[in-house]
C-alpha cells in the first residue's frame, strides 16, 4: 500500500510540475482562424481532388457579408455556383447563404483546419486559411 501511495504521489507531482512550467494553455490559439488574414481561404472538399480560393469581401451589414468564390468551386459541387453571402453565428458555425438568404453550406470550427461543413452532412468540405 506505502508503494501505491508513494507512485501516486510521484505521478501527481510530475504532472504538477509539467502544467506549471509549460505556457499558458489559455494563451495558445485554438485554431489557425485566429491566425489568418482576415476573409481568404481555400476550400477543398474531403476525398476528392481540386480546390478554390473563397474570399470575404467588404464589411458585414445585418450580420451578413459578401462573398466571392473562384469558378472552380462550383465544380467542387454545384452548390457553390448559388453562394453569394457568409454569415458567423455566434456558436461558431459559417453559413454560405444564398441570394435570398437560405443557408446552402454550413461550417463549424475544426481541429486541423479551420472550418469543415456540418451541414449538408456529405460532401464534407473544408476551409483552410490563406497565408
Amino acid at each position: 500500500m506505502k508503494l501505491f501511495s508513494a507512485c501516486a504521489l510521484a505521478l501527481v507531482a510530475t504532472a504538477g510540475a509539467y502544467v506549471t512550467t509549460g505556457e499558458a494553455l489559455d494563451s495558445a490559439p485554438l485554431t489557425k482562424a485566429s491566425q489568418a488574414p482576415e476573409g481568404h481561404y481555400s476550400l477543398y472538399r474531403v476525398g476528392g481532388s481540386g480546390r478554390c480560393s473563397v474570399e470575404r469581401a467588404g464589411d458585414a451589414t445585418q450580420g451578413r457579408f459578401e462573398l466571392v468564390l473562384e469558378p472552380d468551386c462550383g465544380e467542387l459541387d454545384e452548390r457553390f455556383a448559388r453562394v453569394r453571402f457568409g454569415q458567423e453565428q455566434g456558436d461558431g458555425l459559417l453559413s454560405f447563404l444564398s441570394e435570398d438568404g437560405t443557408p446552402i453550406v454550413e461550417f463549424a470550427i475544426a481541429d486541423g483546419v479551420d472550418y469543415e461543413s456540418v451541414r449538408p452532412e456529405a460532401p464534407i468540405f473544408q476551409l483552410l486559411s490563406q497565408f
